[in-house]
C-alpha cells in the first residue's frame, strides 16, 4: 500500500472527524449540523465554499497553482438511515433512531483529508469541486443539485465518487460499465369487501390475490429476463387485517424492481402492472398501484474507469484492483451525475473482523483504517488527472 505521506499525517484528524460526523447523523434533506461541520472545516483549509446546493449540500472548490486546467468533482454523501445504533460505540450515534449506517460518515471524512491534504500543496493545474451531497438514501438528493446548477456554477469535465464495501481492507473494484442496478418501488393495494372469517363467501377476501400475487411477483425475472442478466423483484412488505375472525376489506403490498439494463426494467415494469391487474381481476378486486422509479442503471465510462484503475494500482497495488467484477444489485443515485458527466464510481473493501457488519446493518461501523487509504486514492487521482508526479511519471 503506497500512501501519500501528506494524507498519513492526517489520519488523526479523519479520524476525529468522522467519529464527529457519526454521532450527529441526519436523514436527507436535514443534514443542516453535517453541512455546517462540512462547509467550516472545508472553510480552515482555505477553499471556496458554497453551501445550500440542492438544498443542503455544500461544494468546496480548490484551485491549482499552476493556473488553468480541467476541473474534476468529488463527490461524498452527507445523510444518514432511520435505524437505531446498537453496538455502543463511543462515537455512537447521539440520535434516536438515526445512524450512519452506510459508510457516509467515512466518505465524507476521507475527501475531507484529501481537501486538506491537496490544499497544503495544490500543484496542480486546474480546479477539483469537492461535491457533499444531501439525500444520497432515496430521497433524490443528486437530482436536486443538479437541478440547483451544479454542473453550471460548478464545471465538471469529470466526476468521480466511491463507496466502501464488505471486501478485503483496501480492494478496489472498478467497473468499465454498469456499476449498479435500477432501483424501483411499488405500492399495491388490493381492496375487496371484509366481512365475518366464519362466513367468506359473503366477502371478497383479499388475502388469496395478494398471497397468489406475491409469489407471482417474485418470479417474475425468471419469466421476463434473460438469464444471463440478472434482475429482482422483492415484495418486502405486506400488512392486511388485524383480528383473526375478520376478513379484511384490503392489503397493501411493498416491494422493490432491480435491472442492470434499461429495457429490463421496462418490461419488468410492465409486468408487475399486469401481474396486478390479473390477479385483482381474478378475485373481482379494485386495485391501485403507485410504481416509483428511484435510481436509473449506474455505469461508469470506460476512460474514466481507466484512470481510477492506474491510480488504484498505484496505491492499492494492481494485485487488489478487480476490474470488471459482476455488478452490484443494490442502486446509487450517483448515476444521474453520470448520466450529465464522464466519471467512475467504484468500490473499496474495508472489510476486518471487527467491521464484519454489513452496510444498513445496525451493527455496522465504518473501518477507521480505510481513510487514508481512500484519501490517497483521491490525492492520485487528481494529480493523474490535473497534473503531478503520478501524471509526469505515467
Amino acid at each position: 500500500m503506497k500512501l501519500v505521506s501528506s494524507v498519513q499525517q492526517l489520519v488523526a484528524d479523519m479520524t476525529r472527524w468522522r467519529h464527529e460526523l457519526h454521532a450527529i447523523p441526519e436523514l436527507g434533506f436535514e443534514e443542516a449540523r453535517t453541512a455546517a461541520f462540512v462547509a467550516e472545516t472545508l472553510r480552515s483549509f482555505g477553499l471556496d465554499v458554497t453551501e445550500g446546493v440542492g438544498g443542503t449540500g455544500v461544494v468546496g472548490t480548490l484551485r491549482g497553482r499552476k493556473g488553468d486546467g480541467p476541473s474534476l468533482g468529488l463527490r461524498a454523501e452527507l445523510d444518514a438511515l432511520p435505524i437505531h445504533e446498537t453496538r455502543g460505540l463511543a462515537h455512537a450515534s447521539k440520535t434516536p433512531n438515526r445512524m450512519h449506517a452506510c459508510g457516509h460518515d467515512g466518505h465524507m471524512a476521507m475527501l475531507l483529508g484529501a481537501a486538506k491534504a491537496l490544499s497544503l500543496s495544490p500543484d496542480f493545474s486546474g480546479v477539483v469541486h469537492f461535491i457533499f451531497q444531501p439525500a444520497e438514501e432515496g430521497l433524490g438528493g443528486a437530482k436536486a443539485m443538479i437541478a440547483d446548477g451544479l454542473f453550471d456554477r460548478f464545471p465538471c469535465d469529470e466526476i468521480y465518487a466511491a463507496h466502501n464495501c464488505e471486501r478485503p481492507l483496501g480492494a478496489v473494484e472498478v467497473h468499465h460499465g454498469v456499476v449498479a442496478a435500477s432501483a424501483d418501488k411499488f405500492t399495491i393495494e388490493l381492496k375487496g369487501r371484509g366481512g365475518h372469517a366464519a362466513y367468506p363467501h359473503l366477502a371478497a377476501n383479499p388475502l388469496p390475490a395478494a398471497a397468489g400475487l406475491l409469489l407471482s411477483l417474485q418470479s417474475l425475472p425468471a419469466r421476463i429476463n434473460s438469464a444471463m442478466q440478472p434482475a429482482v423483484v422483492t415484495v418486502a412488505s405486506i400488512h392486511a387485517g388485524e383480528a383473526f375472525n375478520v376478513i379484511p376489506e384490503s392489503v397493501r403490498m411493498n416491494g422493490t424492481v432491480r435491472a442492470l439494463d434499461k429495457d429490463a426494467r421496462a418490461a419488468l415494469e410492465l409486468a408487475v402492472r399486469r401481474q396486478v391487474e390479473a390477479h385483482a381481476q381474478s378475485e373481482s378486486l379494485e386495485f391501485t398501484i403507485d410504481y416509483v422509479s428511484l435510481f436509473g442503471v449506474t455505469a461508469n465510462h470506460a476512460a474514466e474507469a481507466d484512470h481510477v484503475i492506474a491510480v488504484a494500482g498505484e496505491v492499492a497495488g494492481r494485485e487488489h484492483v478487480n476490474v470488471d467484477p459482476p455488478a452490484e444489485m443494490g442502486s446509487e443515485d450517483f448515476c444521474y451525475m453520470l448520466d450529465e458527466r464522464p466519471g467512475c464510481y467504484f468500490l473499496l473493501g474495508q472489510g476486518d473482523v471487527q467491521h464484519a457488519a454489513a452496510v444498513h446493518d445496525p451493527h455496522y461501523d465504518f473501518n477507521d483504517k480505510l481513510l487514508p487509504i481512500g484519501a490517497s486514492l483521491w490525492v492520485r487521482l487528481v494529480e493523474h488527472r490535473l497534473g503531478g508526479s503520478l501524471a509526469q511519471a505515467g
